[in-house]
């Protein structure tokens, strides 16, 4: 009897695992930098200091559910301005804008941003405030493009797209967020006029960007690959 009572609560907890992976939050992440995150160790130590200090992240969501929430097809991304590099390890989160999708829901928005509060273990920001706006996610010939409403546009384009650097650089960086793969892509062009944060960033021809998949039960965590093998026949970027 014990041990029948025992393999069905075994069995129980595993359904119950099954259903939530299957529910869990999912998609992907552009993540862009106001330093270059892919480099020689000339600029990176140029930059370390003085640049690095804005961050922009936006997810898109394929799947899943929070708080009994569908975030399927929905959006949310989230500006930061602090004292620090938000690109290195232990930056202090500093004041954020969130944007949140102007179509969504009182319940979404409120599921998405309890979502973002509770899924990225570094956000602690000193003051946040938050934008209801048209939040646009696309991939298209060129690249990537990101937009929310007319405070924030990006212009991303594929790392392998673009003529090879200097001898010597490498990834110094890895993705502030919680991702499972990962890529670096080539910033265009991006412009953010943020009044909340008196913040006016542009910025170009620069490898700042991760691009990555988060939510998904891959066996690897953090693991930097090729825009290839992030968007293989098994997986979608966007």
């Amino acid at each position: 009897m014990k041990r029948c009572a025992a393999f069905l609560a075994g069995t129980i907890a595993l359904t119950a695992n099954v259903l939530w992976a299957a529910d869990a939050p999912r998609g992907s992440l552009l993540e862009l930098h106001s330093c270059e995150v892919y480099a020689g160790p000339c600029v990176v130590n140029s930059e370390a200091m003085q640049d690095g200090r804005y961050m922009l992240r936006a997810w898109d969501f394929t799947g899943g559910a929070f708080q009994h929430v569908d975030l399927s097809g929905l959006r949310v991304a989230v500006l930061q301005l602090s004292k620090d590099n938000l690109a290195a390890t232990g930056s202090k989160s500093g004041d954020a804008v969130v944007y949140l999708p102007e179509s969504a829901t009182a319940a979404q928005r409120e599921a998405l941003l309890a979502w973002l509060k509770s899924s990225q273990p570094d956000f602690h920001p000193a003051t946040l405030q938050t934008r209801a706006v048209p939040l646009h996610f696309e991939k298209n010939a060129d690249g990537y493009r990101f937009s929310a409403g007319r405070f924030v546009s990006v212009n991303a384009t594929s790392l392998e797209s673009c003529a090879k650097g200097s001898c010597g650089e490498m990834l110094w960086y890895t993705p502030r967020s919680a991702t499972s793969l990962y890529t670096v892509a080539t910033d265009n062009r991006s412009q953010v006029a943020e009044p909340l944060l008196q913040l006016t960033w542009t910025d170009g021809n620069m490898r700042s960007v991760f691009l990555a998949r988060f939510g998904a039960p891959d066996t690897a965590k953090d693991l930097y690959v090729s825009l290839a093998e992030l968007c293989g026949p098994s997986r979608t970027l966007f």
